[in-house]
């Protein structure tokens, strides 16, 4: 079940920081997506690693299902990531929190979202796993309505793969975007109109899934 950063918990060390050009938020209004890479530095992201790592070997990430409430299953032939949401509880995961609030603040100043909160989780992905293609909200459902993805594995080739392929709001077939996983690298489309799929990876690829959200929407484990 996630767990709800609320926005008036966020720690202030980002507070008033422009931290992303007006264009890239610009492109997400008129194109639905914009990539931005070194939006993470080094420091955060190798910190993000390590938390996820310990995750990991606590046993604490489990599979990823699909769907929501009482429909929520787990569905290996559609997504095979593990997933850990994210609280707050570590410093990593308070700085990555804070500078997203930071993010949500500066959506809703340029367009105007009404962006109340942010969610999170850890996703990794072992060589050969995948994301089938997917919208991250239903139409006119509103339950997430900017969805977010950080890339944290360090080292990141085009050999290696694991590329987020998103696709056109009207034809799901027609690819409009194609993202390399390199870490620091953000990622933001509108989560009712980008349908998107993550390929397979060669070797373990892990990163962080977010939504802003609206207050009073449904939560959906997707």
């Amino acid at each position: 079940m996630a767990t709800i950063w609320n926005h008036n918990s966020c720690q202030a060390a980002f507070a008033g920081t422009h931290i992303i050009e007006d264009k890239q938020i610009d492109t997400l209004g008129s194109a639905g997506w914009f990539a931005q890479e070194n939006f993470l530095d080094s420091s955060l992201c190798e910190s993000l690693v390590a938390d996820l790592k310990l995750r990991q070997k606590s046993g604490a990430m489990k599979q990823a299902g699909i769907g929501r409430g009482g429909g929520h299953i787990h569905a290996g032939d559609i997504r095979t990531d593990q997933t850990y949401w994210l609280s707050g509880e570590s410093p990593a995961q308070a700085t990555c929190l804070a500078l997203m609030n930071e993010l949500r603040r500066q959506l809703n100043q340029t367009l105007y979202l009404g962006l109340d909160f942010y969610e999170a989780h850890y996703a990794a992905y072992q060589a050969g796993g995948f994301y089938k293609k997917h919208l991250d909200s239903f139409k006119g459902k509103r339950n997430r309505i900017v969805s977010t993805v950080l890339y944290l594995t360090p080292g990141w080739q085009e050999r290696d793969q694991g590329h987020l392929v998103l696709y056109d709001a009207i034809d799901h077939d027609r690819e409009i975007g194609r993202v390399l996983p390199r870490q620091g690298t953000l990622v933001c489309f509108l989560s009712e109109d980008i349908p998107h799929e993550v390929l397979p990876p060669t070797r373990e690829r892990v990163s962080i899934a977010g939504w802003f959200r609206e207050r009073g929407s449904d939560i959906i484990n997707l």
